[in-house]
């Protein structure tokens, strides 16, 4: 018990000294006038009415306060923009510290520049696969894209059956390519290997979301820790993974994605800990369910819980895993491989995930703040100290604030 105290010091530490500095000054006006910006395209666009929509990251500009932040970007008269880079005059709001930048197309210029490793590959899917549907998925679950690319029922099933967080890129993603690359050579090379191609992953292909740097960091604690022949200590490493973020990114302490992430991990870190002596397939249900339990009250904030996804989850793993290994395969060829098996898994995918759509109950759970976090940390505290099927028990602690 003494070992995880250093590393629960220091996340509680990065996590108090980060409510006071995730407070920027400069987010609080409302109107911060007109300028020129450079910003970057993150996504596709979408067209409403007679505008278009993207979500940026603002690069530059007459407005320093904003540099290296997301924006929602709104351009009035045009159908299309055909550049990734742009240089835009134009209107800058802020509002409940969200960035909103409004431009006429007649004052949006596009800005030349070599196309990254990410958008050659984005290219690449987009010319490979024809297939909308097929082609938003591979965007979306291996390059991290948008998932508005997706249509609208697909996005619409993802969320009633719980399974949207299969979407997101996080550490199956990691840990599924850190191992095709590990045997890929002997153990220490292969760990090496390992770690150059997850880097090369989570921070040129993939947008630097708080679930990837979470699991990015995790993944070389461990690898490290692997390579000099130690023991990793997940509790220890998520621990440190979220100090570590909260203390360069104090902002995400009101991340949304980065709690639903943090408390996912954790609860399944903890299951596993002492877990009942079961086969594989038993404790896929079991980490599902603690899964779920870790990020129920944080997802009741929002929107509806889905608990077919406990059953949900393990049943479709096995489809995904097959779609991830395919997928990173692929990748590792530049997307040279032959398209049918991953437009074959695509389409099974979508169509079981339409299917159990049918069939999957919402639930409304009326949690406050409070009572997510009061919940939360008591269902952590009980998961550590007890074991085998005793870990159960941390599922009652949520009883009381379902009612």
């Amino acid at each position: 018990m003494r070992r995880d105290i250093l590393p629960l010091l220091f996340f509680v530490l990065s996590l108090l000294l980060s409510v006071g500095r995730s407070y920027d000054p400069y987010l609080f006006e409302e109107d911060l006038g007109e300028g020129f910006l450079i910003l970057r395209i993150e996504g596709e666009h979408r067209l409403e009415e007679n505008r278009l929509l993207s979500k940026v990251k603002v690069l530059g500009g007459d407005f320093p306060e904003i540099y290296g932040k997301r924006a929602i970007f709104t351009v009035y008269g045009t159908l299309d923009l055909h550049s990734r880079y742009i240089k835009a005059y134009a209107k800058v709001k802020v509002l409940k510290g969200r960035i909103y930048i409004s431009s006429s197309y007649k004052d949006v210029s596009f800005i030349d520049s070599k196309p990254s490793i990410r958008d050659r590959m984005i290219k690449r899917v987009e010319s490979k696969i024809m297939d909308p549907a097929i082609r938003s998925l591979v965007l979306t679950y291996f390059l991290g894209e948008d998932q508005e690319l997706l249509p609208l029922k697909v996005q619409s099933a993802f969320l009633t059956t719980g399974l949207i967080h299969l979407l997101v890129v996080s550490g199956g993603h990691l840990t599924t390519l850190a191992l095709i690359l590990r045997y890929l050579a002997p153990y220490r090379y292969g760990l090496l290997l390992s770690l150059a191609g997850i880097t090369l992953y989570s921070l040129f292909l993939v947008p630097s979301e708080p679930p990837i740097l979470r699991a990015y960091l995790m993944a070389v604690f461990v690898i490290f820790l692997l390579f000099y022949g130690e023991r990793p200590n997940l509790l220890g490493i998520l621990l440190f993974s979220g100090a570590f973020i909260l203390l360069f990114y104090p902002e995400y302490v009101s991340s949304y994605s980065f709690w639903l992430s943090f408390c996912a991990t954790l609860y399944i870190v903890l299951s596993l800990r002492d877990a009942p002596k079961k086969g594989l397939v038993f404790l896929s249900f079991w980490v599902s369910f603690f899964a779920f339990l870790g990020t129920m009250p944080i997802i009741s904030l929002l929107s509806f819980s889905a608990p077919f996804s406990i059953i949900l989850t393990p049943l479709l793993t096995p489809l995904f895993g097959f779609f991830t290994v395919y997928g990173f395969l692929d990748m590792l060829t530049f997307f040279s491989l032959p398209s049918l098996p991953l437009e074959l898994l695509g389409q099974l995918i979508i169509n079981s995930i339409l299917f159990f759509s049918h069939l999957a109950p919402t639930v409304f759970f009326n949690f406050s703040l409070w009572e997510t976090v009061l919940s939360l940390v008591l269902g952590a505290f009980i998961l550590y100290l007890l074991r085998g099927w005793k870990k159960l028990l941390a599922g009652a602690v949520f009883v009381p604030f379902l009612l």
